[in-house]
């Protein structure tokens, strides 16, 4: 469970960062496009931009890449988890039948030890009375 835990955070952590790439893209292209509505923008600026958009454009394919990772990471961890709970709950339903055949087995040898002693007390009566 706490390996499950682990593999989710860092999935979380992977999303948060993506996220966060995403809105800083989105922020600088925000500024750009109010740099260029005032026309205070430079050639330089745009190049910045066109730079940025690129290494972003890298960093968003490698955390995809990262995130897809940590996914089968963690759809591997649940499926130990699911087998695992699978497995339990048919031991304790294994266990259930040992124990009603067990306890079956007890009841009749006690119907058999009673009815014993009733045939012996029954014996004794009919001797008695004769």
């Amino acid at each position: 469970m706490k390996d499950l835990a682990e593999k989710v955070a860092i999935e979380q952590s992977i999303k948060n960062q993506i996220d966060g790439t995403k809105n800083r893209a989105f922020q600088a292209d925000i500024s750009l496009n109010q740099k260029k509505q005032a026309g205070s923008f430079t050639i330089q600026e745009l190049k910045m931009q066109s730079s940025f958009k690129a290494r972003t454009k890298l960093e968003l394919a490698d955390y995809y890449q990262k995130l897809e990772l940590a996914h089968q990471a963690v759809e591997e961890k649940q499926n130990i988890l699911i087998q695992a709970s699978r497995a339990r709950k048919t031991l304790e339903i294994l266990k259930e039948k040992e124990l009603k055949r067990f306890m079956e087995k007890i009841a009749q040898l006690e119907r058999k030890h009673m009815d014993e002693i009733a045939g012996n007390q029954f014996q004794r009566n009919r001797i008695k009375n004769h």
